[in-house]
């Protein structure tokens, strides 16, 4: 995998440089833009098994194919800190953070515009902002979500399978096409299945036959027993639960989805705790107003002993009628019933608003002071329901007023 990784990244740097102007092709694996533990491996396998099958169909079984096969985490590279479980994970698969390649790092539009990039999508099959643009060069996509009806992909190879984790699906990949392969990829595949389906918990109830499957046939032919699939998962939690090291403003954009406007993050902590942390309305604040965004969407979950505990806030900058139809779309929602129970809702009226500008006073949430802003905070009792399943709900009831926020 090493060596793979640093002969792309070469590549990619010399590409274009050619005297002769023939470049070549460039097959980019992206990942979410969320760049989840899932997101990274799956863009990480499925190049590598890619490059693995063209170079075993070359002469001598080791020249280096003609197109650069590139995963590309779908992350800055100085956002990759926040990314804590990801990076663990990463260093004890033994790949090295220096030799990966981050969004920021490869222009794929101009690529694209040369008439040299083939696009494979992993683990999302919408593509947002400048990525639209990239539409025409996408030849694969691999994804566990349900089918977006504005991308429905018929002139590609699509995969789409409603699965606990896309490294399931990735896992069938290598062992129908090169199952040798999985002797290097279980461990770094096993991961995020664990992760994903939180150990097969039935309480979470996200586990799929595919998923029971894959994990099974990677701990057999990986020789892993049933105490190291545990303490795998254990140290994956445990990392990405850490959040020593990040600030309230990293923990907002370490896994974050945008739906019509709204900013979704998602915490590795419960959203009350995450109000409790020193500049966390501070930071709520500045990400709203760097963003252009009235509304977001809190979505927080915590996972100790096997107890998955879930809950949702919503904060907006004005105690607008958009926040409320939101709530309300939240609170009624029948698929899936989330069960909500309100903990916490502050809110003003205009005048009060404008007295609160005027005296610089504050409303407290928690520990948060909220500058005058609204926020609703829920828990939540139907812990199945994870954000996945949500960004449908908050998507309809935000459809109308998208084109109002940004």
């Amino acid at each position: 995998m090493e060596s793979f990784l640093s002969s792309s990244k070469s590549r990619l740097t010399n590409w274009g440089c050619s005297r002769t102007g023939d470049s070549p092709r460039i097959r980019a694996y992206l990942g979410n833009p969320s760049c989840d533990l899932d997101s990274a491996v799956c863009a990480l396998a499925q190049a590598y098994l890619e490059y693995q099958i063209a170079r075993d169909g070359s002469s001598d079984g080791s020249k280096e194919p003609d197109h650069v096969f590139l995963p590309v985490l779908n992350v800055k590279r100085n956002e990759f800190r926040t990314k804590t479980e990801v990076r663990h994970h990463l260093r004890e698969c033994n790949v090295d953070v220096d030799s990966l390649t981050f969004r920021d790092e490869v222009d794929l539009q101009r690529i694209h515009e040369q008439g040299k990039l083939d696009l494979s999508l992993l683990d999302h099959h919408a593509l947002t902002g400048d990525d639209s643009g990239l539409r025409c060069a996408v030849r694969s996509v691999i994804d566990h979500r349900p089918q977006d009806r504005d991308w429905p992909w018929l002139d590609c190879d699509l995969v789409l399978e409603q699965v606990g984790s896309c490294a399931s699906l990735v896992a069938r990949n290598v062992l129908r096409r090169r199952p040798s392969s999985m002797l290097e990829l279980g461990k770094l595949l096993l991961g995020p299945i664990l992760i994903d389906t939180a150990n097969f918990s039935k309480e979470a109830d996200r586990a799929r036959p595919l998923d029971h499957e894959m994990a099974e046939k990677i701990e057999k032919i990986c020789s892993f027993s049933a105490s190291e699939r545990r303490q795998l998962y254990e140290q994956i939690l445990k990392a990405k639960t850490d959040i020593s090291e990040l600030t309230p403003d990293d923990l907002l954009i370490r896994d974050l989805k945008v739906v019509n406007g709204v900013s979704i993050p998602g915490f590795p902590i419960l959203v009350r705790d995450f109000l409790q942390l020193k500049g966390a309305s501070e930071a709520l604040r500045a990400f709203c107003e760097a963003r252009n965004c009235h509304t977001v969407v809190l979505i927080g979950m915590e996972l100790k002993e096997e107890r998955l505990t879930r809950d949702i806030g919503v904060y907006s900058l004005d105690a607008d009628r958009a926040a409320n139809k939101l709530i309300e779309a939240l609170k009624s929602s029948t698929e899936p019933k989330l069960e909500l129970t309100e903990v916490k809702r502050n809110e003003q009226d205009e005048h009060q608003r404008q007295e609160t500008r005027d005296s610089s006073s504050s409303i407290s949430s928690g520990g948060g002071e909220l500058d005058g802003k609204f926020l609703a905070l829920y828990t939540q009792a139907n812990v199945r329901a994870s954000r996945k399943q949500i960004l449908p709900i908050i998507q309809k009831a935000t459809a109308s007023s998208s084109s109002t926020h940004s």
